[in-house]
């Protein structure tokens, strides 16, 4: 994996950093990965393509029949009348004659085109008799109708996917369906996780007065388990700098990225800081985010570090602005312009000036499908309320909200938080 070395006149910050601000510095650090290596299509899902990807063959490979029916020169429709039948073309057979005048074939779907036919009638549309083809001529026949013609999909040699893109469920069937038997891609990123606080407690386990069940650790692990990283789950780490030390030198030699919830606050057993500058370096602490603002961001060794807010909401929204941008870069995802989507508020969304926020909100079921109702609370320990949300509303760090009727923009919340 390789890294770019952090520039000297990177320092710490002691005012918040826009979002904006925040992600630029961290995409400038973070550089692509440089190792491949090859992977059999079997195992491609999810894998991001270090080569651009090229197909071996045209898509249809040949001109076939799009549906069940007969094939024929539409000049002989012009004319009327009922055609010889000669023979019938099942899929994987090619056609022993090339149709004359006057005569036509049977086909099924996926078969290949007799020469010399160039249009297929379907067969809801045909009757035969004492081996005659005959046909309804009022039904408005165009000449290529229901033909997949060669190439019409795709050209051989034609781009299939482009340096960056990660590999989904369908473009594995793109891949097949052109021949290909695998494809050279980034070596898996390898990220590290853990959880901070003494008031932490394992799911299982009897919850003592004043703990909580550690829900961050397993959301980290289900998100970069469908980025397809390779990770590496520290644990809990008390509210003790010494372990809190082990853990990130443990870390620093063994994985690619960091990513800590919890202890990045400004409390009296809030280490992190602390112990990363001991060890390492801090670029910045604060976002102008919410829910999210205590944010850090830096270096340990040759492992970048993210330190998420401890509340459960504020994890996951700060995991989405600013974490999964910067990790889809160091796994070689190359990003894709964003739109932005915008629809009506079926009530109001209230803020204060000041940070950009993500309230979260469902779609409304009783109202108009395109308008969008804020969630029962907005509070960052309110877990349940992003589970059952639909997307996120992007409120501008400058403005107060909006009101019940005007537009909203949405974000969809990640792919691999759902």
């Amino acid at each position: 994996m390789s890294h770019s070395v952090m520039s000297s006149s990177a320092c710490l910050q002691q005012q918040s950093l826009s979002v904006a601000d925040a992600l630029e510095l961290m995409l400038g650090e973070v550089q692509p990965p440089t190792q491949r290596q090859y992977c059999p299509l079997p195992m491609l899902l999810d894998k991001v393509l270090a080569e651009a990807v090229y197909s071996p063959v045209a898509m249809p490979a040949f001109t076939q029949s799009a549906m069940d029916g007969y094939a024929l020169r539409y000049e002989d429709l012009q004319a009327g009348v009922a055609l010889e039948l000669v023979g019938t073309v099942l899929a994987g057979q090619q056609a022993r004659q090339t149709l004359q005048a006057g005569q036509a074939m049977a086909v099924m779907t996926g078969a290949a085109i007799p020469h010399g036919a160039d249009t297929v009638l379907i067969q809801e549309y045909c009757r035969v008799e004492q081996g005659k083809l005959r046909f309804d001529p009022q039904q408005g026949y165009k000449k290529g109708d229901h033909i997949r013609w060669i190439g019409e999909d795709l050209a051989a040699g034609a781009l299939l996917f482009a340096v960056g893109h990660r590999v989904g469920a369908l473009d594995l069937a793109v891949l097949a369906a052109s021949g290909l038997a695998g494809a050279q891609v980034y070596t898996r990123l390898k990220v590290a996780f853990c959880s901070s606080g003494d008031e932490l407690t394992e799911p299982g386990q009897p919850l003592k007065p004043g703990h909580c069940y550690d829900a961050n650790r397993y959301l980290l692990h289900a998100a970069l388990q469908r980025l397809d990283c390779e990770t590496l789950d520290l644990g809990v780490v008390p509210d003790n700098p010494d372990l809190l030390r082990q853990v990130y030198l443990q870390a620093s030699t063994e994985a690619d990225l960091l990513i800590c919830s919890g202890g990045v606050s400004v409390g009296q057993a809030d280490f992190t800081r602390q112990v990363l500058t001991e060890l390492g370096q801090v670029q910045f602490w604060q976002v102008a985010i919410k829910p999210g603002k205590p944010f850090a961001f830096g270096k340990l060794g040759h492992c970048w570090f993210f330190g998420l807010p401890g509340n459960p909401v504020s994890a996951a929204i700060t995991f989405q602005q600013l974490v999964l941008p910067v990790l889809e870069k160091a796994a070689g995802v190359v990003a894709l312009p964003s739109a932005d989507f915008y629809t009506t508020a079926a009530a109001d969304f209230g803020k204060k000036p000041g940070r950009l926020e993500f309230q979260r909100a469902r779609f409304c079921t009783e109202q108009d499908s395109g308008s969008v109702v804020p969630a029962a609370s907005q509070s960052s320990a309110a877990l349940i309320e992003l589970a059952r949300a639909d997307t996120l509303v992007v409120l501008p760090a400058a403005g107060s909200g909006v009101k019940a009727g005007q537009q909203v923009q949405l974000q969809p919340l990640a792919f691999c938080l759902r």
